[in-house]
């Protein structure tokens, strides 16, 4: 084989392939020849070779070797980035999805990033940030059916950025094209032309193509926010006589997330219009006068910022409540509701020691049958086992391996699973992580909900508390009406959290409900034949590109051969982890 001068140094051959000898070949290798296939196990089998050829301890060279690797794999990214295009235009233009093994109509998959972060196992993001580095740094293709006209056939909208592409960490590319697209986007917002906003573009390709080369990765991503600032600011219009469209693309909601990791203190940011600032701060002076709470001392120990917030929190709350009374209504035209989820034992548990202190004149046996009382409330027939006498008692907690609790209330005694826990370390012995749990309650988008806050919220009206327990089931209404009502949606809604085909992060707010068994050949209104799925998911099933069945008593998926080959039913893990 050739020497690593030879193939690394393209200038000096007019075709590396062509210089490379293999033994035992006498001629050279006709690499046109070979199927692609081939050719991509030949770059196996050369990588499975460094890899062997690589020592346990560092040698002289491993650097420069890894460097060289590398390289290699940004050129690769050049190849990467047309492949993309490629199959962007097939999957939107009806006539080519048969190169794409789908059929013209609805498919498995969304849209091109959903096909591409699913076929090649990569995260929403990564495959959105590849189609847009695809469209800036690779010639525009006549069968892109979404080509713009303002960049011909055949030529780059970056060709200087573009220039780079194969040689440089892609991220540097990634984070050009951001600050570009975001300064075409406010340049629009402004009101600038046509004209303008092709002479910026190709001002800041030629700008940031000077710098990207020779500069760090953190040195470049500096550079491009500090320009990025400047640039917006000269976008603005001189005498700040904003268009009405500049200044909608101001307004935004943002959820930057939990305030420095604290999980229970999570930031939002807002830009109002000038009707939502009125209307917002009319509520806030209302709601946080402390003239109007009298002698409550909680109430005037907050700040004013608290008692915005608990203000702007409470007013959502009634908005959720009432929206039904409102006529906004949520998929599949059912009542938008805030949902609640806890595990019932470790609720059991957390709440032992608040009613210690919230009665302590209570004797304890009172507060054991309070809780038992409270497990009877939502227990089912699975949970109850007959017994005569005893006292409600709930056995304490311990460390050890423990079965399911009981809870004896008269003649009754109620099954409770074990409650979850938060140390790993104490399920060694149970050798059973679905027990690990950091937290006891949790929402459909927030993570965790504090106990204390989960009991308050269970008596809000617009909550939908749903509690889950190791025998729990779920009601069944039968076939008495094809719509599923709010308590059974509730509950469906409780157990998928969102949509349940693997892959998909959508929630459940957004999604719809599905018979399983369709209605339409005698399928039973229940929990035992509903399933959350997203809108495209839901059309997916119907068009016969996915398949549902049960494994377990749960439902899972067949995916589509692209993305399963062996057809193995599998589940969502995203809401179920």
């Amino acid at each position: 084989m050739a020497s690593n001068a030879q193939l690394t140094q393209e200038h000096t051959v007019a075709n590396p392939l062509a210089a490379v000898e293999l033994p035992g070949v006498e001629h050279p290798v006709d690499w046109e020849a070979m199927a692609t296939d081939d050719v991509y196990g030949l770059i196996h089998e050369l990588y499975q070779h460094l890899a062997d050829r690589e020592p346990e301890t560092p040698t002289s060279g491993v650097l420069q070797r890894s460097v060289q690797l590398e390289d290699t794999l940004r050129y690769a990214t050049t190849l990467q980035n047309r492949y993309t295009g490629l199959i962007k235009d097939a999957f939107n233009s009806s006539s080519l999805r048969s190169t794409l093994e789908l059929p013209e109509g609805k498919t498995a998959f969304r849209d091109p990033k959903d096909l591409l972060a699913k076929t090649h196992d990569i995260r929403a993001n990564a495959a959105s940030a590849r189609i847009r580095l695809a469209d800036a740094v690779t010639p525009v293709r006549a069968s892109d059916p979404e080509r713009s006209d303002d960049v011909a056939v055949g030529e780059t909208r970056l060709p200087m950025l573009a220039a780079f592409q194969g040689r440089l960490n892609p991220s540097k590319l990634s984070s050009a094209l951001s600050m570009i697209d975001e300064i075409d986007k406010n340049a629009v917002a402004a009101g600038k032309d046509d004209q303008y906003r092709e002479k910026l573009r190709k001002l800041v390709d030629k700008d940031l193509a000077e710098k990207i080369e020779h500069t760090t990765c953190e040195e470049f991503s500096r550079y491009v926010g500090q320009r990025k600032n400047d640039l917006l600011a000269s976008v603005d219009p001189d005498d700040q006589n904003f268009r009405q469209q500049h200044t909608e693309a101001m307004h935004d909601v943002r959820r930057v997330g939990p305030v420095r990791g604290n999980k229970n203190a999570i930031e939002y940011r807002l830009t109002l219009d000038a009707e939502g600032d009125e209307a917002t701060q009319t509520l806030l002076a209302t709601l946080t006068n402390p003239r109007g709470k009298g002698d409550d001392e909680e109430f005037e120990r907050r700040s004013a910022g608290q008692r915005r917030m608990h203000a702007l929190r409470d007013v959502i709350k009634f908005s959720l409540a009432n929206l039904d009374k409102a006529g906004f209504r949520g998929a599949s035209g059912a009542h938008t509701q805030m949902t609640v989820i806890t595990d019932y034992a470790s609720l059991l548990e957390g709440i032992r020691n608040d009613l210690a202190d919230a009665l302590p004149e209570v004797q304890q046996r009172q507060r054991e049958e309070l809780l038992a009382l409270l497990a009877q409330l939502h227990s089912t027939e699975g949970d109850k086992n007959t017994s005569r006498g005893g006292d409600a008692r709930v056995p304490e907690p311990s460390g050890q391996n423990i079965p399911p609790q009981t809870i004896t209330l008269g003649d009754t005694i109620l099954t409770v699973p074990p409650p979850k826990k938060s140390d790993v370390s104490e399920l060694f012995d149970d050798d059973n992580l679905d027990r690990l749990q950091p937290r006891i309650s949790r929402g459909i988008f927030t993570n965790y909900i504090p106990p204390d806050v989960i009991l308050r919220m269970r008596c809000d009206v617009g909550v939908s508390p749903i509690t889950m327990t190791g025998h729990r089931q779920v009601l069944s209404i039968g076939r008495q009406q094809r719509q599923f009502p709010d308590a059974l949606r509730r509950a469906i809604v409780g157990r998928d959290r969102g949509c349940a085909v693997p892959g998909c992060h959508w929630a459940a707010s957004l999604c719809e409900l599905h018979h399983v068994q369709y209605w339409s050949k005698n399928g039973d209104t229940s929990t035992e034949n509903g399933v959350t799925l997203c809108a495209h998911h839901h059309q997916a099933i119907h068009a016969g590109q996915l398949r549902i069945t049960r494994v377990d008593g749960e439902f899972r998926f067949v995916l589509h051969p692209l993305l399963d080959p062996k057809q193995q039913p599998r589940k969502n893990y995203f809401y179920q982890t």
